[in-house]
């Protein structure tokens, strides 16, 4: 199940975990993670865009940091921040706190993306 790539990133420190189709469904997600179908879809245009202004995430917004491909964006807000990335059928996107080094959380989604 989709669930539990969700739950892979969670159980590496990841604060909120989920799984869009490229047209914004949602096919899973973590707990507490508020983020809409819309926002998804919005993400994925700005990405698609190479877009450069701020970005909002579960009500969240995010500055972003990278987004050069279309395929992986980085964004920032204070202690914390936002990975995305899109593989051949899906867009993995994770948010980090304070308690995870933005490397790890780039890795993690990355690599799950792949």
């Amino acid at each position: 199940s989709w669930q539990a790539y969700a739950d892979q990133l969670t159980n590496q420190g990841i604060a909120k975990a989920a799984v869009y189709g490229h047209d914004g469904s949602e096919w899973a997600k973590s707990a507490g993670n508020s983020a809409t179908g819309a926002e998804a879809q919005k993400l994925l245009q700005h990405m698609s865009s190479n877009g450069t202004s701020q970005i909002t995430y579960g009500g969240q917004s995010f500055i972003t940091l990278r987004n050069a491909d279309g395929q992986v964006f980085y964004g920032k807000q204070g202690a914390g921040g936002i990975t995305a990335a899109k593989s051949g059928k899906a867009l993995v996107v994770g948010v980090y706190d304070q308690n995870l080094q933005p490397g790890q959380c780039n890795n993690a989604v990355e690599n799950l993306a792949q």
